[in-house]
């Protein structure tokens, strides 16, 4: 099985466009944040000029009320004129998209209970035809686009066949847990309410660790950082990579504060905002996906996680 690393948004766009400029049947996206500027509307360009006659996006509700993660009905942001241009910009992208054949919905409707509320559907996955897959954390936006991050390539059938039918299920509404195994690569989806019992699998990774761990999150919580306390008080080398500069300024006071308590060597990032997520473990197991390793993906969201057991995958990594 062949999987590539792709390291930040220029590497992943030069891969994903070949890919669906070469696409035969179908192109499926599904992303957290599709917005109307300069990356959103490149990739509505390039599935206009797909020859695939299937071709959709699947976009979080999220999308429809944040833009550049700024809420556009506070009222801070009512005159806001270049928040109230995006918003034109995307709406009228999304109906450029729909006249010419592309089929767009939005997951998880917004709703006045909290779970209605916080519950996002969180994956980044793309599927062409049954050859490609792609997951990770990258999102269709402009300030997404300027992170630092990490999505992952596959052509193996079975896994492509795996996250097709994932991307289906999620397309008629039915979130489902899952869980595949390939050659080198597992692959575990969540529903947004038995995620509990699908993390375990990570848990118990991070409490078999015997060497090594390191972890590059923006966002990390706990339940996660409980076991990487654990596993740095019996000795492991627990390293965690989180931004100085975080869009959420309070994940870096808290990694502070947790690293401190928790014996956990924290190292700041500082090339600007780095929204990578993955976890190596004793360099044999590479999690990496759409989960911030935090308490919203263990309890509420919908995520893809891989964890990777190729070699030279780990090795590149």
């Amino acid at each position: 099985m062949k999987t590539e690393l792709l390291v930040d948004f220029n590497q992943f766009w030069s891969r994903l466009s070949a890919d669906i400029r070469s696409a035969q049947r179908s192109v499926f996206v599904q992303t957290f944040a599709f917005e109307g500027d300069a990356v959103g509307k490149q990739l509505s360009a390039a599935l206009l000029s797909s020859s695939a006659p299937d071709r959709r996006i699947l976009a979080d509700s999220f999308t429809r009320i944040i833009l550049s993660d700024r809420f556009r009905y506070s009222p801070a942001n009512f005159f806001d004129r270049e928040l109230r241009r995006e918003a034109r910009a995307t709406a009228e992208m999304f109906r450029e998209i729909k006249r010419a054949g592309v089929e767009l919905r939005f997951t998880n409707a917004y709703g006045v209970t909290p779970r209605r509320l916080l519950s996002r559907n969180h994956k980044k996955l793309i599927v062409i035809d049954d050859a490609t897959a792609y997951f990770g954390g990258i999102n269709f936006s402009e300030h997404n686009a300027a992170w630092h991050d990490m999505m992952l390539r596959t052509d193996d059938a079975d896994a492509v066949a795996f996250l097709r039918e994932d991307f289906l299920s999620t397309w008629i509404g039915r979130d489902q847990i899952a869980r595949g195994e390939f050659d080198g690569l597992e692959l575990l989806t969540l529903d947004g309410r038995a995620n509990r019992s699908v993390f375990q699998r990570v848990l118990d990774l991070i409490d078999a660790a015997q060497q090594t761990i390191f972890v590059e999150s923006p966002y990390i919580t706990f339940p996660f950082y409980e076991r990487l306390r654990e596993a740095a008080r019996r000795g492991v080398d627990v390293k965690i990579v989180t931004p100085e500069q975080n869009n959420w300024s309070y994940f870096t006071k808290y990694a502070r504060v947790e690293s401190a308590r928790s014996e956990i060597d924290l190292r700041l990032y500082q090339g600007g905002m780095s929204h990578l997520k993955a976890m190596l473990i004793d360099d044999e197991f590479l999690i990496a996906g759409s989960s911030n390793f935090d308490y919203l993906s263990y309890r509420l969201y919908q995520e893809v996680v891989g964890v990777i057991m190729a070699p030279l995958v780990i090795a590149e990594f």
